[in-house]
């Protein structure tokens, strides 16, 4: 399945990797990790029982995979109580005691309604009661209130620092860790809010042709979309782990409390990693008192830590090696190495436009591309100057192994839309474990600039009509307050995620990790 030839790099060479497009998707585990686990013999049968979060990190350690780092040996520990909490632990008796309490409520409204509509005048002028009264009563012995009980809901886990501090593999140690939680979901926080997204345009389309347009705006919380899409996923996922927690858009984060809230409520444990502490997140964004109660929910439900470490791992191991990143300006000699390495990737193949499915119904065509899903080549105008977003990276990350990206420009906050996308392209091809290539007049380190160009040296105001719009309308936007482009909240989010991203980029591009992707 695998042909694999590994070539120093030099002027007249290239690394050559050849995969069959299933190799990726054999397994369905999340990227970066394998199970971590022992086998115990008992009487009857050989059983598997977890290694807790710590021994499997010191196991590595002791292994040389892994450098020792204090912070991390403490948010293992933590990781690791949570983890012995949920290797019995399943919220179905909540959700189903949930679900019964509900059709009890409904029920009872049901039976008001139907006594209410039963009730007559009889010649006397008395009131009495039709044949309502005894369907109402049978239903009432049919249906009873369910009976409380006590139900242990653990805590979650919370995990902010640095770039490249080891927040991501502490994640995916955990997570493969826990054998008996089944019911659980490791995914990028863009991928979850995707999939929110995607879930409340599906029901509110088949609310739309069931039961018209009325229904359609109803607002009350049996109808909530919101509300609904959480109930369905707290039936789905007794866990789920987020990694890069991060709120730029106003959609998600006017759905972010109503969503939670029920997932917490209907026993959803998280556990999340982030740049920053729950109380910066959203930090100047538009609207944000309306994302403030999420923060303080998010707080009683998740135990916040900091992961006090400054060394960047990713950039930490991969210096010294050779690297698929091109800076053209340095590097002239190797200025026909992306030319060289698709050439070898191709395999003698012709190049062919492939189209991708993406979601909500659209579709994306790769111009140049192996059919098989092998290599993709685009130039970063095609990726990051189009109407192009996280759904359609998202479908180039799991359909190809490598990706190619050429003339790779320096981004700043004067072309924050570029920024974004890019970022959001490098984020979906980590998790996606994609091999990369990129070529630009710029190294890693001098790539993102966390300022304007030298030839504007203003920050872009909002014009007097949109902060006047703000006005009219009453809305609490950024633009009212006269805040300048970068000081709202998608912008200054990308201070954090230009280091992110440079950190990955160092990591993506060296030689070891295309080993390690494609074997």
């Amino acid at each position: 399945l695998i042909k694999l030839i590994i070539a120093p790099l030099g002027p007249n060479h290239v690394f050559i990797a050849i995969m069959n497009s299933s190799i990726k998707r054999f397994l369905n585990l999340p990227p970066r990790f394998a199970p971590f686990y022992r086998r115990a013999a008992s009487n009857s049968k050989v059983v598997c029982q977890a290694v807790s979060v710590s021994d499997a990190i010191e196991r590595l350690v002791d292994k040389g995979k892994l450098r020792f780092d204090i912070a991390q040996k403490m948010a293992a520990q933590r990781l690791s109580k949570l983890q012995n909490s949920l290797e019995t632990y399943d919220n179905r008796q909540l959700v189903e005691y949930f679900q019964e309490l509900e059709n009890f409520e409904l029920q009872d409204e049901r039976q008001v309604l139907q006594e209410t509509r039963g009730e007559r005048k009889d010649d006397t002028g008395s009131i009495s009661k039709g044949e309502n009264d005894v369907s109402s009563k049978k239903n009432a012995e049919r249906c009873k209130k369910p009976q409380c009980f006590d139900f242990k809901i653990p805590r979650g886990i919370y995990i902010y620092g640095e770039v490249g501090t080891g927040k991501s593999m502490l994640m995916d140690t955990f997570y493969a860790s826990i054998l008996g939680c089944r019911k659980r979901r490791r995914v990028h926080f863009h991928t979850f809010m995707q999939d929110v997204h995607q879930r409340i345009h599906y029901l509110k389309q088949q609310d739309l042709r069931e039961k018209g347009r009325n229904f359609h705006v109803d607002i009350t919380e049996a109808n909530n979309p919101v509300i609904r899409v959480a109930k369905n996923l707290s039936k789905e996922l007794s866990l789920l782990c987020f990694d890069e927690f991060q709120v730029t858009d106003v959609a998600d984060a006017l759905i972010l409390r109503q969503l939670f809230t029920v997932l917490f409520k209907y026993g959803t444990v998280v556990v999340a990693t982030s740049n920053r502490p729950p109380s910066d997140l959203y930090e100047g964004g538009l609207n944000r008192s309306y994302f403030l109660p999420f923060v303080d929910l998010l707080e009683r439900h998740c135990i916040v830590y900091e992961l006090q470490s400054t060394l960047d791992y990713r950039k930490f191991l991969s210096e010294g090696s050779d690297s698929f990143f091109i800076v053209k300006e340095t590097q002239n000699s190797n200025s026909h190495k992306i030319d060289e390495t698709f050439h070898n990737l191709m395999n003698g193949i012709a190049e062919k436009s492939v189209k991708l499915e993406v979601r909500f119904q659209r579709s994306l065509v790769v111009k140049r591309a192996h059919p098989d899903g092998i290599v993709a080549r685009f130039s970063f105008e095609e990726l990051c100057r189009r109407d192009v977003g996280s759904s359609d990276y998202q479908a180039i990350a799991d359909y190809f192994q490598v990706v190619l990206i050429e003339d790779i420009p320096r981004l700043n906050l004067k072309k924050h839309d570029e920024a974004r996308r890019f970022i959001t392209l490098v984020d979906e091809l980590y998790e996606h474990r994609c091999a990369l290539m990129c070529s630009s007049n710029f190294s890693t380190e001098n790539l993102f600039l966390a300022s304007y160009d030298d030839n504007d040296e203003k920050d872009t105001v909002v014009t007097e009509v949109e902060a006047n719009v703000g006005k009219k309308f009453g809305v609490d936007v950024a633009q009212s307050n006269g805040m300048t482009v970068n000081q709202l909240a998608s912008v200054k989010e990308l201070e954090f995620a230009f280091r992110r991203a440079s950190s990955r980029l160092v990591e993506m591009c060296s030689k070891s990790w295309w080993y390690d992707v494609l074997t």
